[in-house]
């Protein structure tokens, strides 16, 4: 009897050294996968980071040819807008010249009737 209690208590030990022995490879497993997922956050953000150069001039690409586009139209409507007054001017430039003179004519009479 004490033979069968030796060997029940030897298969227990036996037991519990491999339960221990399941729960730290257990463990080491965690520990391999949470370094593992650390290395691949690492690795993401070494990514990130070595792509902002390349994201950042993208960005300036992009608002200088926005900023290209709004000065040519800019330009466009300037250049309409000076035409058209241009237009204006010529259209009545005869008429001004005409007050102007009739102005002129009028205060040099004036001028001539006061003296």
């Amino acid at each position: 009897m004490a033979n069968a209690m030796d060997d029940s208590i030897y298969e227990l030990l036996k037991i519990e050294q491999q339960a221990e022995q399941i729960v730290l490879d257990g463990e080491k497993e965690r520990e391999n996968i949470k370094q593992k997922a650390l290395d691949d956050a690492n690795a993401s953000i070494d990514q990130f980071n070595n792509r902002l150069p390349e994201l950042r001039q993208s960005f300036l690409d992009k608002a200088n040819e926005r900023a290209e586009q709004s000065i040519a139209e800019l330009k466009l409507r300037y250049n309409e807008r000076n035409q058209e007054l241009r237009k204006l001017a010529s259209e009545h430039e005869q008429e001004a010249l005409d007050v102007a003179l009739s102005t002129l004519l009028v205060d040099e009479r004036d001028n001539a009737s006061g003296q």
